[in-house]
């Protein structure tokens, strides 16, 4: 299938806001607004799906509720891109279930992460739909932005440069915001860069996203073509160095690796648990051992902030020695 790039968003857009996956009635309603208004501030409107607040067991509504919005949005005609409020675990349920044809009609940005990550994927695979893993409504709420969110954000969505490059932030923080009282201030720590663990360069289309859940789409339908992929992988902090071993030596026994260009691992959490005695260079130099490609990792996507978007299905260039990564064309027309 021919890919599409959608519609880019412009000041005075609207973006709507669903929970395929986790309820948002999680949010504390000052943190929520805090999101909205961060958001109106880069100029644009909000407008909230009418079921993100409803729960049912460890989902945000049945999934019919959960498919009435994002359909809505997309037949929506003030509505000009789709954002999730936040992960969960289970967004993968509306896979089957959603009108691919009108995803692909429809052309709208579409941004999410974690374990919006399967429907990242299934949008690339079933629509051609080139769209966005990165920040969610939940990254808005934060008390201290980082620049580096938002404008690799809106250079993305809005099309506002022709070639994105991305190298390491400054600063980072992983400290648990929403759970202080004030709702902050964060944590920032200095940020050492990008680590390399195999140098080189590679050309190839961005593809990736949260780790398991990608786990979760092989042997289906779903399942994304990997050859000559770039892959960015990250994990939330509810993982193990066990788990994530056991999730790259899957997808090794799958045969990605002997298909891809190139490997970009996000930044793992403190609470992963990776340590001298236990390392992420140690699984992944298992797991590519024989297959030359440049990966790195410690990079700036998801569950630690600030985190950059990556444009899923475009073009990009990875040069491991001199950390950064260039997205090649607008993802947006």
């Amino acid at each position: 299938m021919d890919l599409i790039r959608p519609r880019r968003l412009r000041v005075g857009d609207t973006i709507g806001v669903i929970a395929p996956s986790q309820s948002a009635r999680y949010i504390h309603p000052q943190v929520w607004q805090r999101g909205m208004d961060m958001i109106r501030s880069l100029g644009f409107e909000v407008k909230v799906g009418r079921y993100v607040m409803e729960r049912n067991g460890h989902s945000a509504g049945s999934v019919e509720q959960r498919l009435a919005d994002l359909n809505g949005f997309l037949e929506d005609d003030e509505v000009n891109a789709i954002m999730t409020v936040y992960g969960g675990h289970s967004s993968h349920h509306l896979l089957e279930h959603i009108d691919y044809d009108l995803v692909r009609r429809c052309r709208k940005v579409f941004v999410g992460y974690s374990d919006i990550t399967a429907l990242n994927i299934a949008f690339l695979k079933k629509a051609g739909l080139i769209n966005f893993s990165g920040p969610a409504f939940v990254t808005f709420c934060q008390p201290e932005l980082p620049d580096y969110t938002t404008d690799h954000f809106l250079d993305l969505v809005c099309g506002r440069r022709e070639r994105v490059t991305v190298r390491a932030s400054d600063v980072w923080a992983e400290d648990r915001w929403f759970e202080k009282e004030g709702f902050g201030p964060r944590e920032w720590q200095s940020n050492h860069g990008w680590e390399v663990l195999e140098s080189g360069k590679a050309e190839g289309f961005a593809l990736g996203g949260n780790l398991g859940t990608l786990m979760l789409l092989s042997g289906t339908e779903f399942w994304p073509d990997l050859e000559g992929a770039i892959l960015f992988l990250e994990e939330d902090e509810s993982e193990s160095p066990a788990t994530i071993d056991r999730n790259l030596t899957h997808l090794g026994h799958l045969g990605a690796f002997d298909h891809i260009s190139g490997l970009v691992l996000g930044r793992f959490p403190t609470n992963v648990g990776f340590d001298d005695d236990d390392d992420i260079s140690s699984i992944v130099e298992r797991v590519t051992k024989g297959r030359p490609m440049p990966i790195v990792t410690d990079v700036d996507i998801s569950h630690t902030d600030p985190l950059f978007t990556i444009p899923l299905g475009q073009r990009a260039e990875l040069d491991a020695d001199k950390g950064r990564i260039t997205f090649l064309e607008r993802a947006v027309d």
